[in-house]
Protein backbone atom coordinates (compact mmCIF):
# COMPACT_ATOMS: atom_id res chain seq x y z
CA UNK A 1 0.00 0.00 0.00
CA UNK A 2 1.76 2.87 -0.49
CA UNK A 3 2.44 5.36 2.16
CA UNK A 4 1.28 8.93 1.90
CA UNK A 5 3.12 11.83 1.08
CA UNK A 6 2.99 14.95 3.40
CA UNK A 7 2.14 17.80 1.58
CA UNK A 8 4.39 20.84 1.63
CA UNK A 9 2.43 22.71 4.20
CA UNK A 10 2.56 19.88 6.18
CA UNK A 11 6.34 19.62 5.98
CA UNK A 12 6.71 23.90 6.78
CA UNK A 13 4.53 23.33 10.03
CA UNK A 14 7.14 20.51 10.73
CA UNK A 15 10.68 22.34 10.37
CA UNK A 16 9.03 25.16 12.25
CA UNK A 17 8.53 23.25 15.39
CA UNK A 18 11.26 21.05 15.08
CA UNK A 19 13.29 24.76 15.35
CA UNK A 20 11.08 25.78 18.04
CA UNK A 21 12.02 22.87 19.74
CA UNK A 22 15.86 23.41 19.11
CA UNK A 23 15.85 27.20 20.09
CA UNK A 24 14.16 25.89 23.49
CA UNK A 25 16.45 23.22 23.57
CA UNK A 26 19.11 25.52 22.79
CA UNK A 27 17.67 28.19 25.72
CA UNK A 28 17.27 25.59 28.04
CA UNK A 29 20.69 24.31 27.45
CA UNK A 30 22.05 28.00 28.02
CA UNK A 31 20.12 28.52 30.84
CA UNK A 32 21.36 25.68 32.59
CA UNK A 33 24.67 26.96 31.41
CA UNK A 34 24.03 30.12 32.79
CA UNK A 35 22.87 28.70 36.10
CA UNK A 36 25.65 26.72 36.36
CA UNK A 37 28.52 29.10 35.76
CA UNK A 38 26.57 30.79 38.50
CA UNK A 39 26.21 28.26 40.86
CA UNK A 40 29.99 27.73 40.70
CA UNK A 41 30.58 31.15 40.83
CA UNK A 42 28.44 32.07 44.00
CA UNK A 43 30.02 28.62 45.28
CA UNK A 44 33.44 30.11 45.45
CA UNK A 45 32.56 32.92 47.02
CA UNK A 46 30.91 31.48 49.68
CA UNK A 47 33.84 29.03 50.00
CA UNK A 48 36.41 32.10 50.07
CA UNK A 49 33.98 33.87 52.34
CA UNK A 50 34.04 31.41 55.18
CA UNK A 51 37.68 30.83 54.96
CA UNK A 52 38.34 34.52 54.81
CA UNK A 53 35.83 34.25 57.89
CA UNK A 54 37.87 30.95 59.45
CA UNK A 55 40.91 32.30 58.85
CA UNK A 56 39.74 35.89 60.33
CA UNK A 57 37.89 33.91 63.88
CA UNK A 58 41.69 31.70 63.90
CA UNK A 59 43.68 35.08 63.82
CA UNK A 60 41.68 36.72 66.20
CA UNK A 61 41.35 34.19 68.47
CA UNK A 62 45.08 33.51 68.26
CA UNK A 63 45.17 37.06 68.97
CA UNK A 64 43.28 37.34 71.86
CA UNK A 65 45.15 34.01 73.00
CA UNK A 66 48.16 35.80 72.77
CA UNK A 67 47.27 38.70 74.72
CA UNK A 68 45.12 36.86 77.37
CA UNK A 69 48.78 34.91 77.95
CA UNK A 70 50.82 38.06 77.80
CA UNK A 71 47.94 39.73 80.14
CA UNK A 72 48.89 36.40 82.57
CA UNK A 73 52.07 36.79 82.12
CA UNK A 74 52.09 40.12 83.03
CA UNK A 75 50.23 39.37 85.99
CA UNK A 76 52.09 36.60 87.51
CA UNK A 77 55.24 38.68 86.83
CA UNK A 78 53.97 41.29 88.96
CA UNK A 79 52.42 39.18 91.38
CA UNK A 80 56.44 37.40 91.73
CA UNK A 81 57.84 40.49 92.07
CA UNK A 82 55.05 41.81 94.66
CA UNK A 83 55.98 38.80 96.27
CA UNK A 84 59.83 38.97 96.23
CA UNK A 85 59.91 42.43 97.34
CA UNK A 86 57.15 41.50 100.31
CA UNK A 87 59.40 38.80 101.22
CA UNK A 88 62.55 41.09 101.42
CA UNK A 89 60.58 43.67 103.54
CA UNK A 90 59.82 40.95 105.81
CA UNK A 91 63.07 39.46 105.97
CA UNK A 92 64.35 43.36 106.40
CA UNK A 93 61.97 43.30 109.46
CA UNK A 94 63.03 40.03 110.67
CA UNK A 95 66.19 40.84 110.87
CA UNK A 96 65.87 44.34 112.02
CA UNK A 97 63.41 43.09 115.00
CA UNK A 98 66.42 40.31 115.30
CA UNK A 99 68.95 43.02 115.81
CA UNK A 100 66.72 44.75 118.19
CA UNK A 101 66.06 41.89 120.34
CA UNK A 102 69.65 41.28 120.43
CA UNK A 103 70.84 44.38 120.93
CA UNK A 104 68.15 44.60 123.66
CA UNK A 105 69.52 41.27 125.11
CA UNK A 106 72.95 42.55 125.38
CA UNK A 107 72.14 45.95 126.37
CA UNK A 108 69.67 43.91 129.41
CA UNK A 109 73.02 41.58 130.29
CA UNK A 110 75.18 44.49 130.05
CA UNK A 111 73.03 46.20 132.46
CA UNK A 112 72.57 43.25 134.87
CA UNK A 113 76.10 42.55 135.03
CA UNK A 114 76.66 46.49 135.36
CA UNK A 115 74.23 46.45 138.04
CA UNK A 116 75.94 43.20 139.41
CA UNK A 117 79.38 44.39 139.76
CA UNK A 118 78.28 47.86 141.09
CA UNK A 119 76.55 45.58 143.92
CA UNK A 120 79.53 43.78 144.75
CA UNK A 121 81.62 46.78 145.01
CA UNK A 122 79.15 48.23 147.27
CA UNK A 123 78.68 44.67 149.25
CA UNK A 124 82.63 44.58 149.19
CA UNK A 125 82.64 47.95 151.66
CA UNK A 126 80.43 46.57 154.11
CA UNK A 127 81.48 46.75 157.60
CA UNK A 128 81.39 42.79 157.83
CA UNK A 129 82.04 41.02 154.28
CA UNK A 130 82.92 37.39 154.53
CA UNK A 131 84.22 35.34 151.09
CA UNK A 132 84.91 32.37 153.44
CA UNK A 133 88.88 32.57 152.52
CA UNK A 134 88.93 31.11 155.99
CA UNK A 135 86.74 30.77 158.97
CA UNK A 136 88.30 34.02 160.95
CA UNK A 137 84.17 34.57 161.82
CA UNK A 138 83.96 30.86 163.57
CA UNK A 139 80.92 29.55 161.56
CA UNK A 140 80.27 26.24 161.98
CA UNK A 141 82.39 23.83 160.90
CA UNK A 142 83.11 19.75 161.00
CA UNK A 143 84.31 17.94 159.20
CA UNK A 144 81.70 15.03 160.09
CA UNK A 145 78.13 15.97 161.46
CA UNK A 146 75.82 13.41 162.97
CA UNK A 147 72.90 14.40 165.04
CA UNK A 148 68.93 13.43 165.31
CA UNK A 149 68.05 15.00 161.98
CA UNK A 150 71.06 14.51 159.28
CA UNK A 151 74.80 13.10 158.34
CA UNK A 152 77.41 14.78 156.56
CA UNK A 153 79.72 17.84 156.75
CA UNK A 154 79.87 21.30 157.33
CA UNK A 155 83.58 22.74 155.73
CA UNK A 156 85.21 26.29 154.93
CA UNK A 157 87.70 25.85 151.83
CA UNK A 158 88.57 27.37 148.60
CA UNK A 159 86.17 30.12 149.13
CA UNK A 160 83.11 27.92 149.75
CA UNK A 161 81.35 27.82 153.04
CA UNK A 162 79.41 24.09 152.17
CA UNK A 163 76.78 22.38 153.85
CA UNK A 164 77.53 18.41 152.44
CA UNK A 165 73.81 16.65 153.64
CA UNK A 166 74.44 12.78 152.59
CA UNK A 167 71.94 11.45 154.60
CA UNK A 168 68.62 13.00 155.96
CA UNK A 169 66.84 11.62 158.72
CA UNK A 170 63.97 13.88 158.83
CA UNK A 171 62.99 17.28 157.40
CA UNK A 172 64.90 19.88 159.42
CA UNK A 173 66.31 23.76 159.66
CA UNK A 174 69.81 23.55 160.91
CA UNK A 175 72.00 27.28 160.84
CA UNK A 176 75.11 28.42 161.39
CA UNK A 177 75.61 31.65 163.54
CA UNK A 178 77.39 35.00 162.28
CA UNK A 179 79.31 35.70 165.61
CA UNK A 180 81.42 38.77 164.60
CA UNK A 181 78.61 41.14 164.98
CA UNK A 182 76.29 42.65 168.32
CA UNK A 183 72.34 42.92 167.77
CA UNK A 184 71.24 45.50 165.51
CA UNK A 185 68.37 47.01 164.43
CA UNK A 186 68.86 48.91 161.65
CA UNK A 187 71.28 46.64 159.08
CA UNK A 188 71.78 45.18 155.73
CA UNK A 189 72.29 42.26 155.05
CA UNK A 190 73.29 39.81 151.78
CA UNK A 191 74.29 35.88 150.90
CA UNK A 192 75.34 34.63 148.14
CA UNK A 193 74.69 30.86 147.80
CA UNK A 194 73.12 28.16 145.43
CA UNK A 195 72.02 24.38 145.43
CA UNK A 196 74.99 22.32 144.21
CA UNK A 197 72.76 19.08 144.47
CA UNK A 198 69.86 18.08 145.34
CA UNK A 199 66.00 18.69 144.91
CA UNK A 200 65.37 22.48 143.45
CA UNK A 201 61.79 22.37 146.05
CA UNK A 202 63.27 20.45 148.72
CA UNK A 203 66.51 21.48 149.01
CA UNK A 204 66.39 24.88 150.41
CA UNK A 205 68.19 28.00 151.90
CA UNK A 206 67.98 31.41 153.25
CA UNK A 207 68.84 33.98 156.26
CA UNK A 208 67.53 34.18 160.17
CA UNK A 209 67.17 38.01 160.57
CA UNK A 210 66.70 39.90 163.93
CA UNK A 211 67.56 36.72 165.41
CA UNK A 212 66.79 36.56 169.42
CA UNK A 213 69.74 37.02 171.34
CA UNK A 214 68.79 34.40 174.05
CA UNK A 215 68.66 31.48 170.39
CA UNK A 216 66.47 31.06 167.65
CA UNK A 217 63.57 29.31 169.96
CA UNK A 218 62.68 32.61 171.41
CA UNK A 219 62.38 34.53 168.13
CA UNK A 220 63.63 35.14 164.47
CA UNK A 221 62.58 36.45 161.18
CA UNK A 222 63.10 34.28 158.23
CA UNK A 223 63.88 34.39 154.70
CA UNK A 224 63.76 30.64 152.94
CA UNK A 225 63.90 30.57 149.18
CA UNK A 226 64.06 27.00 146.98
CA UNK A 227 65.57 27.26 143.19
CA UNK A 228 62.38 26.10 142.14
CA UNK A 229 61.12 30.08 141.97
CA UNK A 230 59.43 30.00 145.44
CA UNK A 231 60.35 32.29 148.53
CA UNK A 232 58.44 32.41 151.95
CA UNK A 233 58.97 35.07 154.78
CA UNK A 234 58.03 33.79 158.30
CA UNK A 235 58.16 34.09 161.74
CA UNK A 236 59.35 31.67 164.30
CA UNK A 237 59.70 31.46 168.44
CA UNK A 238 59.09 28.48 170.62
CA UNK A 239 55.27 30.17 171.53
CA UNK A 240 54.05 30.30 168.61
CA UNK A 241 55.85 27.69 166.59
CA UNK A 242 55.87 28.89 163.11
CA UNK A 243 53.59 31.87 161.59
CA UNK A 244 53.30 32.91 157.94
CA UNK A 245 53.83 36.47 157.23
CA UNK A 246 54.40 36.27 153.51
CA UNK A 247 53.37 32.71 152.24
CA UNK A 248 55.70 30.87 148.81
CA UNK A 249 55.15 33.63 146.54
CA UNK A 250 56.64 32.69 143.29
CA UNK A 251 59.04 35.09 141.00
CA UNK A 252 61.29 34.76 138.34
CA UNK A 253 64.38 36.37 140.21
CA UNK A 254 65.91 33.62 141.67
CA UNK A 255 67.83 31.48 139.43
CA UNK A 256 68.13 27.47 139.43
CA UNK A 257 71.09 25.97 139.45
CA UNK A 258 73.05 29.04 139.64
CA UNK A 259 74.15 30.90 142.21
CA UNK A 260 71.76 33.59 143.90
CA UNK A 261 71.91 37.09 146.18
CA UNK A 262 69.42 37.37 148.98
CA UNK A 263 69.56 40.99 150.69
CA UNK A 264 67.13 42.25 153.27
CA UNK A 265 67.45 45.59 154.75
CA UNK A 266 65.33 46.38 157.85
CA UNK A 267 64.58 50.00 159.72
CA UNK A 268 62.55 49.73 162.53
CA UNK A 269 59.65 47.63 162.02
CA UNK A 270 59.98 47.99 158.46
CA UNK A 271 61.82 44.98 155.87
CA UNK A 272 62.51 44.88 152.32
CA UNK A 273 63.72 41.42 150.21
CA UNK A 274 65.40 41.76 147.69
CA UNK A 275 66.49 38.58 145.01
CA UNK A 276 69.32 39.01 142.72
CA UNK A 277 68.56 42.94 142.55
CA UNK A 278 65.40 42.92 142.31
CA UNK A 279 63.11 43.72 145.42
CA UNK A 280 60.64 40.51 145.51
CA UNK A 281 58.91 41.76 148.97
CA UNK A 282 58.09 44.19 152.07
CA UNK A 283 56.69 43.97 155.69
CA UNK A 284 56.08 45.18 158.59
CA UNK A 285 56.77 43.55 162.12
CA UNK A 286 57.43 44.71 165.58
CA UNK A 287 57.87 41.80 167.51
CA UNK A 288 61.86 42.22 167.41
CA UNK A 289 63.40 45.28 167.96
CA UNK A 290 67.06 44.08 167.24
CA UNK A 291 68.98 40.73 167.12
CA UNK A 292 71.39 38.68 165.39
CA UNK A 293 71.86 37.14 161.99
CA UNK A 294 72.52 33.56 160.69
CA UNK A 295 72.34 31.60 157.56
CA UNK A 296 70.74 28.34 157.10
CA UNK A 297 69.68 25.43 154.77
CA UNK A 298 66.25 23.97 155.26
CA UNK A 299 65.47 20.80 153.81
CA UNK A 300 61.82 19.16 153.17
CA UNK A 301 62.20 15.74 152.19
CA UNK A 302 64.24 13.13 153.07
CA UNK A 303 67.12 13.08 150.46
CA UNK A 304 70.65 14.06 150.00
CA UNK A 305 72.17 17.56 148.69
CA UNK A 306 74.91 19.87 148.99
CA UNK A 307 74.48 24.25 149.45
CA UNK A 308 77.59 26.16 148.71
CA UNK A 309 77.98 29.98 150.36
CA UNK A 310 79.83 32.32 147.88
CA UNK A 311 79.94 35.17 150.92
CA UNK A 312 78.22 37.25 153.66
CA UNK A 313 77.97 40.21 154.29
CA UNK A 314 76.93 42.91 156.98
CA UNK A 315 75.92 46.39 157.17
CA UNK A 316 74.83 47.95 160.50
CA UNK A 317 73.33 51.08 159.66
Amino acid sequence: MPVPIANPEQRGHIRRDILVLLIIAVILCCLLLLFAVGGFFFYNQYTENQSISGTATSAYMATKIKQDTEIQATLQAEASATAQVLAIQATATAEAFSMQATATAQALEAQATATAQAKMTELMTYKHFDPFDNNNNEWRSRDEEDNDFWAGSTTIQNGLYTWNVTEVKQTFVSWADFNASDALRDFDVALKVRRQSGLPAEFCYGLLFRKSEDGFSTGSYILSMCENGFFKISYYDGDVLWETIQDWTETSAINEDDWNLLEVSGRGSNFTVTINNQQVAQFSDNRLEEGLFSIFIDIYEVSTGRIEFDFFALQPR
